[in-house]
């Protein structure tokens, strides 16, 4: 796998060589742009207005340059992350993030590995990776995996009740108002406030399906891994489907609908590659009556 992880390393540093050339060339251009126009003379001939419409195109091309530059940077971490979202192999995608820059961005990263980790079963070890994390340092999609995982580990360690807190938890992070205070904005906020607030319904929605597949309320379980499917909003992700397909199963067998779940198991065996899911779902498979 070493050589595998040089080779998509090796890809990732030529997106960012490309990325960071073009804010070289973008600084370049602009200094040369300032320096060698003589502002005071194109006001003289041509007027403040002219004047004024230079700078401001100048500036807007530098931006142009600055945010090409920044999208060849996105590209390159997004290749990176197919290796777990498109091609479901959760170790080689955490030996590619090891070694990224833990300095200016150390509990982001120590999320994504604890994420790569719960995908590979490796539940001990993803518990140890998130108590090092610094949830303060987290926001957006980081902190509402990070309180996912969470979530997860206290429902396997017996901790469900605990779960709770957690949620009020997220919730008090995402304003420091009154509960009234706060129910009321969630209708009326925008923007970020409105993605915040659709996070915490994710981790509501996907703690509330674990809760009903424990108590075996599979009627329940199936409206809640819809409202979490329909909030996540992009399940075309080889690896969304697959644990969703997992779960889809577990309340098939639960309803008593054996063929549908079988359907489910073996979509996940077959696209899952080296998810821990694929194990779950030949356990289960081989655990199945014979028709």
């Amino acid at each position: 796998m070493e050589m595998e992880v040089r080779k998509r390393k090796a890809e990732l540093y030529r997106y960012q060589g490309v990325g960071f050339g073009i804010y070289i060339l973008a600084s370049a251009y602009l200094f040369y742009m300032v320096l060698g126009i003589d502002s005071d003379y194109i006001s003289w001939k041509f007027g403040n207005g002219i004047a004024v419409l230079v700078t401001a195109s100048i500036c807007i091309v530098y931006a142009l340059f600055v945010a090409a530059a920044g999208l060849v940077i996105r590209l390159g971490a997004c290749r990176i992350l197919e290796i777990l979202t498109t091609e479901c192999d959760p170790f080689l995608y955490e030996a590619c993030i090891r070694r990224n820059n833990k300095l200016l961005f150390r509990d982001r990263l120590m999320c994504n590995i604890a994420l790569a980790q719960h995908c590979q079963g490796n539940f001990d070890r993803e518990w140890e990776t998130l108590q090092g994390i610094d949830v303060r340092k987290l926001k957006g999609i980081f902190r509402v995996n990070y309180y996912i995982l969470l979530s997860a580990q206290y429902f396997k360690r017996g901790m469900g009740l605990k779960v709770r807190e957690l949620e009020e938890g997220f919730r008090r992070s995402i304003s420091g108002q009154t509960q009234y205070q706060q129910e009321y904005g969630q209708m009326n906020c925008r923007g970020r406030k409105r993605k915040e607030w659709r996070y915490f319904e994710m981790l509501c929605a996907g703690n509330n399906l674990i809760r009903a597949l424990e108590n075996q309320d599979y009627h329940a379980a199936s409206r809640f891994l819809y409202d979490r499917m329909e909030l996540n909003g992009n399940v075309e992700k080889p690896w969304t489907k697959v644990n969703y397909a997992l779960k889809e199963a577990k309340i098939y067998l639960g309803l008593g609908d054996q063929e549908s779940a079988k359907l489910c198991l073996e979509y996940v065996v077959s696209k899952g590659n080296r998810m821990w899911c694929v194990q779950e779902a030949e356990r289960i498979l081989e655990a199945l009556p014979e028709p």
